[in-house]
């Protein structure tokens, strides 16, 4: 058996098997900080998927420790009927439940919490200067932590999780970076070893205590993997069952959330060395999409238990179709980071490709009342979710691509050279292999006509065509030496490109910078905005991309130019004009136009004029589609995905999967 599947002593808790959920904020509390249906259904469904432990998100125990909207609360007892529901969910898949336990400290903002935010020192400010705690402060929040762990004890949960990652309170104390204190909580370790302590107290021996910390928190001056090789042994002294992996603070944002550019498995060479300083469980998250890393992480000892944060958004059920033998069913996390976008905005969690999420009782995908013919135009993602879901429903599915490839942009941009970009692949590679497990009619490098649709008589049309580059009526775009992003990804990287290159559009084209700028070449990236480039939604989500590209555009010396409006290109260079119209002229052998591009509404277009409109009714749909007549009968016609207007691939997913459901 796969070291993955055995069961593991936990301090007094034995898991089933090494597989956890991790304990991530969705946003789907109520403003209060009750517990709604929705977190319910979503904890069922994650224990119904065969996690060992499941531990329930940060749950806050004060008001003034909640650092976004919609929190979980544990601070009063009013709060523990809808967790006790949670519970006995859990356990009722025979898997065991946690809760994490947080207060954020600096990371708390004002306007959530309506008073300034208390932290050990003002040292670092994150949003709103904190107000410094007194000794006496220090040590009441001591006690409300020990006084939610005995609640969360008194409703049946298995274990607590103290959050002292993120740079949350913690680990304030712990970092030098926010703790220069001269009472005794100066002594860095001292605070969190007293909280660890007084939770001990207050729920006895019989529940296990795991510790979340930021064991390298990626800035100059703050803690390193050697300061915590140190500090693990003293949080085991103190009454710790099992140290949590999970490096970086808010500002290390992008090691914090390790977004699409960073490798899978991040995190382990930092549970390894842990594992190598205390003889308790180690437990580590961060990007374990891959099935196969996190079984090999286990196999070779970097740590005992495996921590999933989006690979579970994606996939509730990734351990139990492990254990079935069934990994090319498990849609695996792209690393698009939707989820965490969603975060920072304040928005409600959603995972890009899967619908599922945060619909966990809502989402049923029944079978077809009357079994239908179903064709769809186009094999990007939203087209192949549609085919999918169509097909599971019964219908008889037909999907055409016009390309050889399916997977249309994602697949394109997933092979983006010279950077990290090929799990924006894995929901093609997911949907692909589901078309064959339904029997789905796949042609691929078929473009679908009006024709095509005359003989074939569907009953359904998804019109899944996405969207195209646009070339701009600048002089001297049609020349040769003038490309397209997608010129250089059809080649693998591998076009004729000149020493000096000029990308076009700052925006959409900041990841072709990069990588032509890691080829050697002389990049300029010009954006005709006066802003910072990289902000548009394109196909990752734009905080953690904007602040990846801009760091490494720098890094990798592209010349970054906005406020240049480009005017001509001729041979060997591009001629632009500057904000107050004085003219520019910048070396270019070869240029690349990265321009938003434009929805391709030909062949919805073609088949609305070739065939008169049917009238359409549809009761309680999620969406009416158009309607068209074929030989008398009603054709519905749904258009989804970039081809109504380009967006991430939650948009093609999710229109895909939910207009399916009516179809």
């Amino acid at each position: 058996m796969k070291k993955i599947f055995t069961p593991i002593q936990v301090g007094p808790m034995l898991l089933k098997n090494r597989m956890v959920t991790a304990p991530s904020v969705t946003y789907n509390a109520a403003p209060t900080g009750e517990v709604t249906q929705r977190q319910i259904d979503m904890y069922a469904a994650r224990a119904r998927g065969g996690f060992g432990l499941v531990t329930v998100e940060a749950s806050t125990v004060r008001d003034d420790g909640c650092a976004f909207p919609c929190f979980l609360s544990i601070s009063h007892p009013r709060f523990l009927p809808g967790l006790s529901q949670i519970v006995q969910h859990i356990h009722l898949y025979n898997a065991k439940a946690a809760i994490q336990l947080i207060h954020t400290g600096r990371n708390a903002q004002k306007i959530f919490i309506n008073q300034d935010p208390v932290a050990p020192s003002d040292k670092l400010i994150w949003r709103d200067k904190p107000r410094v705690l007194s000794t006496e402060e220090c040590e009441e929040i001591i006690q409300l932590f020990a006084h939610s762990a005995a609640m969360a004890k008194s409703i049946g949960f298995d274990a607590v999780s103290i959050h002292g990652s993120l740079g949350h309170l913690p680990a304030q104390f712990l970092s030098p970076l926010t703790n220069d204190r001269t009472d005794r909580y100066g002594e860095r370790t001292r605070w969190v070893v007293e909280l660890i302590q007084a939770i001990r107290k207050a729920v006895g021996p019989g529940m296990a205590i795991m510790y979340r910390g930021s064991v390298d928190e990626f800035v100059e001056g703050g803690l390193t993997i050697d300061d915590w090789q140190l500090i693990a042994p003293v949080l085991v002294e103190a009454g710790v069952d099992c140290i949590d992996v999970y490096p970086g603070i808010f500002e290390s944002v992008l090691e914090a959330t390790l977004p699409l550019y960073y490798p899978e498995g991040f995190y382990l060479p930092f549970s390894k060395k842990i594992k190598e300083s205390v003889d308790i469980p180690v437990c580590v998250v961060g990007k374990l999409m891959n099935p196969r890393v996190a079984e090999k992480a286990l196999e070779e000892g970097k740590c005992d238990l495996v921590s999933y944060t989006r690979a579970m958004f994606a996939d509730p059920e990734i351990p139990r179709k492990m254990i079935e033998n069934r990994y090319d069913d498990i849609r695996r996390c792209c690393g698009c980071d939707r989820c965490v976008g969603d975060g920072f905005s304040g928005r409600m969690t959603q995972c890009a490709i899967n619908p599922t999420f945060q619909r966990e009782g809502s989402y049923r995908i029944e079978p077809a009342r009357t079994r239908k013919r179903v064709v769809v135009a186009g094999g990007g993602v939203g087209g192949l979710e549609a085919a999918r879901v169509c097909a599971q429903r019964g219908h008889e599915v037909l999907l055409f691509e016009k390309d050889a490839k399916l997977g249309g942009l994602i697949h394109q941009v997933s092979r983006m050279p010279h950077l990290y970009m090929r799990e924006l692949n894995y929901p093609v590679e997911w949907l692909s292999k589901q078309m064959a497990k339904l029997g789905v009619a796949v042609t691929t490098g078929q473009a679908v006509t009006p024709e095509m649709i005359d003989d074939l008589k569907p009953d359904v049309i998804f019109v899944a065509t996405g969207s195209v580059p646009v070339i701009p009526a600048i002089p001297g775009a049609e020349l040769p030496h003038v490309l397209t992003q997608e010129d250089y990804l059809a080649r693998g990287g591998k076009t004729e490109v000149g020493n000096n290159v000029v990308v076009i559009g700052g925006q959409f084209g900041a990841e072709l910078a990069i990588s032509l700028a890691r080829e050697g070449r002389n990049v300029t990236l010009l954006e005709e905005v006066n802003a910072n480039v990289a902000t548009a939604p394109y196909l990752v989500n734009t905080v953690t991309r904007y602040i990846y590209c801009n760091m490494h555009l720098n890094k990798d010396q592209v010349n970054v130019r906005t406020g240049i409006k480009v005017t001509e290109i001729v041979e060997g260079k591009v001629i632009g004009l500057d904000g107050e119209g004085r003219s520019e002229e910048f070396a270019a052998d070869t240029v690349f136009l990265c321009l938003p591009r434009r929805s391709d509404k030909s062949l919805a277009t073609a088949l609305k004029e070739r065939f008169p409109a049917g009238e359409a009714y549809h009761a309680g749909a999620a969406y009416t589609p158009s309607q068209i007549r074929l030989n008398g009968k009603s054709c519905d016609l749904y258009e989804i995905g970039d081809c109504v207007e380009p967006n991430t691939l939650l948009e093609a997913i999710h229109q895909g999967s939910l207009f399916s459901l009516d179809a």
